[in-house]
């Protein structure tokens, strides 16, 4: 009975599965493999629609982002404590700098020079007196000899040798200060030389004395020095505000194993300056200004990587502007536009204000 009953099952479920799959396909013109592509169509579509729904919400979220509202009003108590000063915006005359590292030059190599040279010049002055003692001698004895015959030719041949002798002498010296006026200047430059073989020299007076000290200026790579630049600016302390003027003297024929760039001499009073000292330089890059405005560090504020600062727009109102475009400067950062002359500048109580600022739109979204 059992065997009878699973027989009869799976003759009606053949039964079924031949009428739905066979039969009624060929009655209807029904296509199982086109509704399964209408399916597969229909549910692609939707994909799509969702996908394009999806990108739809985040431009919307990154069109409110970028419209986020830069301005906060602040009520009667939170102007109590906000501490906010400012200070009237103008215009200035701005000259791009650069900075740079310098370093206090040992000059005592110069006195050295100064004494290998002096030597030489004293040798060729004693090969002088030589040379023209020889030549005298020889000449005497050369009368003698014409004259009356009282002189041996060995003995005008002997003058003769001794003459040429000091001859080369005196070349060899005159040589040897060449040579070493040549390496002088291979190493410090013509300027530098200059103080050194000029007697008398001021500028080498000066350096040995220690009323003036030349320092070493070595440019970032890729900077070059302008033409036209005749002063920078040195300061021990990196405080660019306490920086004193150094005068440019000629190029350095060395550069420093820590930064490969050009290097430069300038001389600067002494002061508390001692050798060896390292010190921060601020190169201007050209002679032409900029025209614009000087955002003081103190009312910059930094928010998403980016500075910006407030600008007072009535006595509860501020605005935030940003100071991306500007170029970061000693003290603060240098922009060409985006304020007026006049503006009130907010110096103190910035940080506040931009946390009063994200503080109202926490609100406002919690509200939608």
């Amino acid at each position: 009975m059992v065997l009878r009953r699973k027989l009869r099952f799976w003759f009606v479920f053949v039964a079924v599965v031949l009428v739905v799959g066979v039969v009624l396909p060929a009655i209807t013109q029904f296509s199982w493999s086109g509704f399964m592509t209408t399916v597969v169509s229909d549910y692609n579509e939707a994909a799509e629609r969702a996908a394009s729904y999806g990108e739809e919400d985040d431009d919307d979220e990154e069109d409110e982002t970028n419209l986020q509202p830069m301005t906060v009003t602040l009520d009667d108590d939170a102007i109590d404590y906000a501490g906010v000063e400012t200070i009237p915006v103008s215009k200035k005359l701005f000259f791009s700098e650069l900075m740079a590292y310098a370093k206090v030059v040992d000059t005592r190599d110069l006195l050295r020079w100064r004494s290998r040279i002096n030597q030489l010049q004293s040798t060729i002055r004693v090969a002088q007196v030589g040379e023209q003692a020889a030549k005298q001698e020889l000449e005497r004895l050369r009368k003698l000899a014409n004259n009356t015959g009282s002189v041996a030719s060995k003995n005008v041949n002997y003058a003769d040798a001794s003459w040429q002798e000091a001859r080369a002498n005196l070349q060899a010296a005159r040589f040897q200060l060449e040579d070493a006026k040549t390496e002088l200047l291979q190493g410090w430059g013509n300027p530098i030389a200059s103080w050194v073989l000029d007697k008398p020299s001021k500028e080498f007076d000066r350096i040995v004395s220690r009323q003036d000290t030349l320092i070493l200026v070595t440019l970032p790579v890729g900077a070059s020095l302008t033409a036209d630049v005749s002063m920078i600016r040195v300061s021990r302390e990196g405080d660019r505000d306490s920086a004193r003027k150094a005068y440019y003297v000629s190029p350095a024929y060395l550069a420093t194993q820590q930064i490969q760039g050009e290097t430069y001499y300038f001389r600067i009073s002494t002061g508390k300056l001692r050798l060896g000292m390292r010190l921060d330089a601020w190169i201007p890059k050209n002679d032409e200004p900029k025209t614009g405005f000087h955002i003081p560090e103190q009312a910059i504020v930094w928010y998403a990587g980016q500075p910006w600062t407030y600008i007072q727009q009535d006595e509860a109102t501020f605005k935030r502007r940003a100071l991306a475009d500007g170029d970061i400067v000693v003290g603060g950062i240098f922009i060409e536009s985006g304020f007026e002359a006049g503006d009130a500048l907010v110096i103190s109580g910035s940080q506040m204000l931009l946390a009063e600022e994200f503080r109202w739109q926490i609100h406002d979204e919690d509200d939608d």
